[in-house]
């Protein structure tokens, strides 16, 4: 018989818990690793090499609608530039700021491994909290998924559908735009495959990204609520089960320095992720807008520009229902402190300890997009409201 010393531990991990969202980092190259910092940023360069054809005929074709007033072909070029920007600047930000990624990303995953010695209610509640980390990282590995392989996809179909009953078939772009230097050959071959199979890869290369990014901003913000839901379960433990003042004044003093911990960890967030929740705000609600007037100008609901338009009303969604449990938990804590049973344990140093608390617990913990806009269920109602005005403006024209 072989003896395992090693005990197997339910907690592990951020690599091994959250496999989805660290396949994404890795694949879209903005994992957190100090040691292959100028690797990734060669590696970024060579995409935008890579990518350049396209990227320039996207530059010419903008100009080209902007000098002939064609706005809904400008405005249907915006709506898929945005996404590629955002794209490159989210890949860029993660690598320069990587000691703040990597500073985040650990702390996740030595508080899940702690938990393994922790008792039986905290891992409960940090069970908990984990299914509801998951399921932010689930929603930002199908979506990307979808709406990244209608474009070849819808390509592929129309395509096929002109072949079997059209007698001069037309062929279908990834996304139609001018060609600089091939104008009038650009559904020839070799060009149209070339243009399409980068295109494509394109695609492919754009959707880890936001399961990497996206997806550990939920896994993270859901972490930050179980640390701050932890510290209350501490609190009410202390008063519950200490047998007397020391034992009490030592778990007072272990749920103070969790406390602090936890509102740490929330300035890490906010400083990492305020400026990728600010472009957000922007790039959602000019999709929004965009896809709106496409529909208006074609007057029916195409596949395309509903996708597009349901997936940026989640993109701005998601954060904003994660951004908002954490407020809500900040502000449940206040509750669970003032609640506290203190009077079974008429201790003047704990109870001293549960005011500092407290004094702390009332500053609000919301996220912000840079200071300029508040991440919160309000915000999400003044996207649409704003998408819709935006919309108006531009049929107005």
């Amino acid at each position: 018989m072989e003896n395992t010393n090693s005990e197997i531990k339910p907690f592990e991990s951020f690599d091994n818990t959250f496999k989805y969202c660290t396949y994404g980092m890795v694949f879209s190259n903005i994992y957190p690793n100090k040691s292959n910092m100028k690797k990734r940023l060669y590696f970024y360069c060579f995409t935008l090499l890579f990518a350049s054809p396209c990227l320039i005929s996207y530059a010419y074709s903008c100009r080209f609608y902007i000098m002939a007033h064609d706005i809904f072909n400008l405005t249907r070029h915006l709506a898929v530039g945005i996404i590629i920007l955002l794209y490159l600047f989210k890949v860029l930000y993660c690598i320069l700021n990587t000691n703040k990624f990597e500073n985040i990303l650990n702390t996740v995953s030595c508080d899940i491994i702690d938990v393994n010695e922790l008792d039986d209610g905290a891992k409960k509640l940090c069970a908990f909290f984990l299914k509801k980390a998951k399921v932010g990282q689930l929603v930002w590995s199908l979506l990307p998924i979808v709406i990244g392989f209608q474009f070849p996809v819808y390509a592929g179909i129309v395509m096929i559908h002109e072949n079997i009953w059209k007698d001069y078939p037309h062929r279908e772009m990834v996304h139609e735009m001018e060609l600089p230097f091939v104008k009038r050959s650009k559904f020839d071959s070799p060009v149209f495959e070339l243009f399409f199979f980068v295109s494509g890869i394109g695609c492919l290369i754009l959707l880890p990204n936001f399961c990497g990014l996206d997806g550990s901003f939920c896994i993270s913000t859901t972490h930050l609520g179980f640390k701050i839901k932890y510290v209350g379960y501490l609190v009410l433990k202390a008063f519950e089960d200490s047998n007397d003042s020391l034992e009490l004044h030592a778990k007072m003093k272990h749920a103070i320095k969790c406390h602090q911990k936890a509102l740490q960890f929330y300035k890490e967030l906010q400083d990492f992720y305020g400026p990728w929740l600010l472009v957000i705000f922007i790039v959602t609600s000019s999709l929004i807008a965009f896809n709106l007037y496409q529909m208006y100008i074609i007057q029916q609901l195409h596949p395309k520009y509903v996708l597009f338009a349901v997936a940026a009303v989640l993109h701005m969604y998601v954060p904003c229902v994660y951004a908002s449990n954490v407020t809500e938990f900040g502000e449940d804590l206040v509750v669970e402190l003032y609640n506290v049973p203190w009077e079974r344990k008429f201790e003047i140093s704990a109870i001293k300890s549960v005011i500092i608390m407290l004094a702390n617990a009332q500053r609000p913990l919301v996220f912000t997009g840079c200071g300029i806009v508040t991440y919160n269920m309000e915000l999400f109602i003044t996207v649409m409201k704003t998408a819709y005005s935006s919309y108006t403006l531009i049929t107005s024209t």
